[in-house]
C-alpha cells in the first residue's frame, strides 16, 4: 500500500455516519451493556450523524427502548419498529434501508466503540477516499469483560493479503477470522452487492466480507483499536450456535457460504 500522510484538520462533528444498532431481546443482565454501547456513542470525539436503534414491532425491547433517555446526544438517536423477522441479519437490513448518508456503522447492543473511533475514521475517509470499508482492530473480550484476544489485525501482518493492511478474497479463502462490528461501510455497496444473507446462519459475516471482496470492493483494517466485542457471552446469538452445532455441521456452514459467491460475480 502507498502509505499518504494523514493531516489533521479542524474536525466537523459530522462524519456522514449513521449507525445501526440492532436489539431483539433486553434481559436485565443486558441492559448494563447497553448502557455502555449509548454510552460509547456519546463519547465520541466525532458524533456520528444519526443513531437508528432497531427492535421487533411491540416488543418488550421496543418498549425499553423507546423511553430510554439517550442523554447528551439524544437528537441524533432514533428508535425504529421492525414489523418483519427480526433475527440480527434481518434487524440491520432493515436499518440500513432507512439510512441517508453515504456511510453506515453497526454496534451490537452488548459492545462498545473505542471513545476515538469515528474521529480516526474521518481522517482516513478523507487520505483514503477511494476506500469502501473501514474494519476496526476490535479487542475481544468474554462475557466477564476480560480480554481474549484480537480481530481484524492480522492484515497488517507481513505478506498476509496482496497488499498491507487490506482484506482481499485470497486472504479469506484461508483465514475466516474477521468481523464486521464497527465496520463503516458505503451504503450503496450494502446495497448495490446486498446485505446479510440470515440463511447463512452460522457464517453470514465471512459470506459479507467475501462477497464484497469477490466483487472488488476495498475493505481496509485501520490500524488501530475502534471497537471492543463481547465475544461468546452466554446466551449471545454465536454463543447458541456454537454451543448447539458440532464441528462437522459447522464446516458445512463455511463451506456454504464459499458456495454462495463462487462463480456468481455481481456486476456492479
Amino acid at each position: 500500500m502507498n502509505y499518504k500522510k494523514l493531516k489533521l484538520k479542524q474536525m466537523s462533528n459530522k462524519t456522514d455516519v449513521t449507525v445501526i444498532l440492532p436489539v431483539h431481546e433486553l434481559a436485565d443482565s443486558t441492559k448494563p451493556l447497553f448502557d455502555i454501547a449509548i454510552q460509547s456513542i456519546n463519547e465520541q470525539t466525532v458524533t456520528p450523524d444519526k443513531v437508528l436503534v432497531v427492535t421487533p414491532k411491540g416488543s418488550e425491547a421496543y418498549k425499553y427502548v423507546s423511553t430510554y433517555d439517550f442523554g447528551k446526544n439524544k437528537k441524533i438517536f432514533e428508535v425504529l419498529e421492525n414489523d418483519g423477522e427480526t433475527d440480527f441479519c434481518n434487524q440491520v437490513n432493515f436499518g440500513v434501508s432507512k439510512v441517508k448518508t453515504t456511510f453506515l456503522s453497526i454496534l451490537e447492543y452488548d459492545d462498545e466503540y473505542a471513545k476515538i473511533w469515528f474521529k480516526n475514521v474521518v481522517e482516513y475517509k478523507d487520505a483514503y477516499p477511494e476506500m469502501d470499508i473501514f474494519l476496526p482492530i476490535i479487542a475481544d473480550v468474554d462475557g466477564s469483560g476480560q480480554f481474549v484476544g484480537t480481530t481484524n489485525e492480522a492484515v497488517w501482518a507481513y505478506r498476509f493479503s496482496d497488499e498491507m493492511g487490506m482484506l482481499d478474497t485470497n486472504a479469506l479463502l484461508t483465514y475466516q477470522n474477521f468481523n464486521i462490528d464497527g465496520m463503516v461501510i458505503k451504503k450503496s455497496l450494502f446495497d448495490d452487492f446486498g446485505g446479510f444473507k440470515p440463511s447463512i446462519k452460522l457464517t453470514f459475516i465471512y459470506e459479507f466480507l467475501l462477497r464484497m471482496t469477490y466483487n472488488d470492493a476495498k475493505v481496509m483494517t485501520i490500524p488501530k483499536f475502534g471497537y471492543k466485542h463481547t465475544n461468546m457471552r452466554n446466551g449471545s446469538l454465536f454463543h447458541s450456535y456454537t454451543t448447539e452445532l458440532d464441528p462437522v455441521e459447522s464446516k458445512w456452514w463455511l463451506t456454504q457460504a464459499r458456495k454462495s459467491i463462487t462463480g456468481q460475480r455481481i456486476e456492479k
